[in-house]
């Protein structure tokens, strides 16, 4: 049997889709661009709302509230600037022709970028929620965390990471991540201008916490 007779041997399928997904989310969280953005979150978080939610009376309703909205400004701009730099990240490095041939499809791949994004700015924040929570636990003598104040903001950053990643994949430019970035704080932070009254459907703004 020569070398040109004998049978070709195809590359192994992998037979397990969520083993396969797993390994590229795996892949993405190791080289994603908010994981050098997290000291930056926390240390946003820290400085605006963490002092002044600690500052306030150690009532869980009071820093609840206090912490929400300076919460989602912090967050807002890392989260969005680094999501709109993943995104754009296949035309900036012009490797869109080489991604395209792999076996994996392109909403797959796309997904699992947004994901790790997601996933690190979860991390970061929920850490950050913790330090506040954990210190009012142990300053108050009655009552009991509220969640809906922490989960409110926790929401905001899956929606502020799509769009961010939605921008940076339809305009990939690597002026987009930084517009992105002061245009994320400055939307939400003037959000609160268009309110108008108690029945005003910008009430529905993560930077508003109270009824």
């Amino acid at each position: 049997m020569t070398a040109t007779s004998a049978p070709a041997r195809s590359a192994p399928v992998t037979s397990r889709p969520a083993l396969a997904a797993a390994r590229l989310l795996r892949l993405e969280l190791r080289h994603n661009a908010m994981l050098w953005m997290m000291p930056v979150a926390v240390a946003l978080f820290w400085v605006t709302a963490g002092r002044k939610t600690m500052a306030v009376p150690p009532l869980w309703g009071v820093r609840a509230a206090n912490m929400q909205p300076v919460a989602v400004l912090a967050f807002a701009s890392p989260v969005a600037g680094a999501a709109a730099w993943m995104g754009s990240r296949e035309s900036r490095c012009r490797t869109t022709d080489l991604v395209n041939i792999t076996a994996r499809p392109w909403p797959a791949r796309m997904l699992a970028t947004w994901a790790a994004t997601t996933c690190w700015a979860l991390v970061a924040y929920v850490a950050c929620v913790g330090v506040v929570y954990g210190v009012t636990a142990q300053q108050t003598t009655w009552g009991g965390p509220l969640w809906w104040p922490a989960v409110v903001a926790g929401a905001t950053l899956p929606a502020l990471a799509a769009l961010g990643f939605a921008a940076g994949t339809l305009v990939p430019s690597r002026f987009t991540a930084p517009l992105v970035t002061l245009a994320a704080f400055f939307v939400l932070g003037f959000s609160t201008q268009l309110i108008h009254g108690s029945q005003s459907y910008w009430q529905i703004s993560p930077v508003v916490a109270a009824p």
